[in-house]
């Protein structure tokens, strides 16, 4: 090694001049170096995970999906599929007992009965009546009630003669409808007391 070289070396070392210093023919130097040689200097590299793409695109379409799912459910299904709907609600027209006596009609009493709606009379078949209903005071939902009348209920006290067409304000108690003017043909008296009675 040069002169030259050595004072480059000595100007690049930090270490002090006065600091001693071993040779490396030494046999501690030289096992410091095998360690050294032996020893590896990379560090494994550890796999990232890659970032999911999520293009815009994707997000566009399930917006778009979310969309028309709502649209369709709104408007009660694509052209040509059935509507779901309640299925319909039946009721017995005849009297168990027809000799049973009636309760005095009250707004009182009106307002205890179960289910009590207003419908129009769409069929009447035999002992079959259909009613589509207009408007449900209290106990139901579905959209039509179908009644079995049979022959000469009319002739009960209270009965009524179902005509297509007419509008009738129907109340009924565990399957069967109330009669004594707790059912009948849609007036403006006792749709009053209806309205009173169940607060429409």
């Amino acid at each position: 090694m040069t002169d030259e070289l050595r004072e480059r070396l000595a100007r690049l070392d930090p270490m002090h001049s006065a600091v001693p210093t071993e040779s490396a023919t030494t046999p501690s130097s030289r096992q410091l170096l095998e360690e050294i040689m032996s020893t590896s200097s990379t560090e494994p590299i550890e796999a990232k995970p890659r970032p999911k793409k999520n293009p815009w695109y994707l997000g566009a379409a399930a917006a778009l999906v979310v969309v028309v799912g709502a649209a369709i459910a709104l408007s009660g299904g694509t052209d040509g599929d059935p509507v779901a709907s309640t299925p319909p609600l039946t009721l017995d027209a005849g009297a168990e007992d027809p000799m049973a006596m009636c309760i005095q009609f009250s707004v009182e009493e009106l307002a205890k009965v179960p289910l009590a709606f207003e419908g129009t009379v769409t069929s009447v078949e035999g002992e079959t009546v259909t009613l589509d209903v207009g408007e449900w005071f209290k106990g139901g939902e579905a959209s039509q009630v179908v009644l079995n009348a049979p022959a000469g209920m009319e002739a009960l006290i209270g009965g009524i003669p179902f005509e297509q067409g007419g509008q009738y304000l129907i109340t009924a108690y565990d399957g069967t409808v109330n009669y004594c003017g707790f059912s009948g043909p849609s007036t403006p008296e006792m749709r009053s007391a209806f309205e009173q009675a169940f607060g429409s």
